[in-house]
């Protein structure tokens, strides 16, 4: 099962987790694990490439942490809410499709 931990201060993102395989197939074929995995990738590239942020982050085997600074400016904020929040949104999507393979764990910090 692939474990999403959000990390939320107010209504803001400021941390996502991913870890684990999913287990719906085996590894290398697995689209739901891949769906995961390129959602959380996506993101993590729009926050550097995109909105060219410096964000903490870790990507080992099945495990993607990412962590956003706290000092963005208002429009780097705006910015990576969107991107954020869609991630978040299709997170969701995935997990009401996939339950017995996702979980998603909301964190307030």
């Amino acid at each position: 099962m692939t474990s999403i931990c959000v990390y939320k201060k107010g209504n803001h993102i400021v941390k996502y987790t991913v870890e684990g395989h999913t287990g719906y197939s085996e590894e290398g074929s697995d689209i739901v694990c891949a769906a995961v995995s390129a959602v959380a990738t996506h993101t993590l590239n729009g926050l550097t490439d995109i909105v060219k942020i410096f964000v903490g982050y870790e990507v080992s085997d099945a495990y993607l942490e990412c962590i956003v600074p706290d000092n963005l400016s208002e429009e780097e904020r705006k910015q990576s809410d969107i991107l954020l929040d869609a991630m978040y949104q299709t997170f969701k999507n995935l997990e009401e499709q996939y339950k017995e393979y996702i979980t998603i764990i909301d964190m307030e910090v």
